[in-house]
C-alpha cells in the first residue's frame, strides 16, 4: 500500500476509480450514481453511516450543524475523494456530518455491504479512504490554528483568496452564509467584516458574489504570499 500510494497523483484518482467498472463489471452493477445540483445535500447524516461515497466530479463540503441551526463545515473534498468511513469502521456513534454539493456534483454510492467486499477486492478504494481522511485532518489542523492565531478578518481574507486560487478567478461565487459556515460565525458578522473590506475599496460586492479588487491588500492581512 505504501508503494502504491506513493505513485499516484491525486489528480489521478478519479481516473482510476473510472477504471473499476470495466476491469470489475460486478462494481459496476453494485454502484449507485448520484448526482447533485449546488447547495444540495449529498447524503445526510443518517446515509454517511450506512453508505461509502466516491466523489468522480465536482466539490463536495461535509458540513456539521448543531442543535440551535448553526453550520459548520469541517471539510472540502476535490474528486477522488473517498467518504463515509462509518460504513467500514464502526466509531461507536452516529456521524453529524452532512455531505453537500459546492458545485455540479457526481458521486458514486455503495452501501456498507458492498463497500467492504470491494475494498478488499480493489486496495484502491482503501488508499482513496486513506488519503481523504489525511486530507481531512490537514483542514481541520489548520482551521483550528487559524482560529488561534490569526483574528476573524484575517481568516476572512485567507478565505476570499483561497476561494479566489480554487476557482482561478477574482471574481467568486459564494454567499456570505457560506463563508460563515466554512469560519464557523454568523453571517452578521461576515457581511461587517466585508463591508469594511468594500470601504477599503478590497472587494466590489454583489449578489451571492465577491470580485476581489485588491488581492495584494488581502493577501497582506491574511499573512499569504499573493502570486
Amino acid at each position: 500500500m505504501k508503494d502504491l500510494a506513493s505513485t499516484i497523483p491525486n489528480e489521478q484518482m478519479p481516473e482510476l476509480f473510472a477504471q473499476l467498472p470495466h476491469e470489475d463489471p460486478a462494481f459496476g452493477r453494485a454502484v449507485k450514481i448520484v448526482r447533485v445540483a449546488p447547495g444540495e445535500c449529498v447524503a445526510p447524516p443518517e446515509d454517511m453511516d450506512e453508505n461509502m461515497y466516491i466523489l468522480m466530479s465536482g466539490l463536495i463540503q461535509l458540513v456539521v450543524t448543531n442543535k440551535e441551526g448553526r453550520s459548520l463545515v469541517t471539510a472540502t473534498l476535490n474528486p477522488g475523494a473517498v467518504f463515509g468511513e462509518n460504513a467500514l469502521i464502526d466509531l461507536g456513534e452516529s456521524t453529524r456530518i452532512c455531505a453537500q454539493a459546492v458545485e455540479p456534483s457526481t458521486v458514486w454510492q455503495l452501501t456498507a455491504e458492498q463497500a467492504a467486499t470491494f475494498t478488499d477486492r480493489h486496495p484502491i478504494l482503501g488508499l482513496g479512504m486513506l488519503r481523504t481522511f489525511s486530507r481531512r485532518l490537514a483542514q481541520v489542523e489548520n482551521r483550528l490554528e487559524d482560529v488561534a492565531y490569526k483574528r476573524l478578518p484575517e481568516r476572512l481574507a485567507g478565505e476570499l483568496m483561497r476561494q479566489s486560487r480554487h476557482y482561478e478567478s477574482d471574481q467568486i461565487r459564494i454567499s456570505h452564509q457560506a463563508l460563515a459556515d466554512i469560519l464557523g460565525t454568523y453571517r452578521e458578522t461576515i457581511s461587517a467584516i466585508l463591508r469594511d473590506f468594500k470601504r477599503e475599496n478590497w472587494v466590489e460586492l454583489g449578489y451571492r458574489r465577491i470580485t476581489i479588487k485588491n488581492p495584494y491588500a488581502l493577501s497582506d492581512l491574511a499573512g499569504v504570499i499573493y502570486d
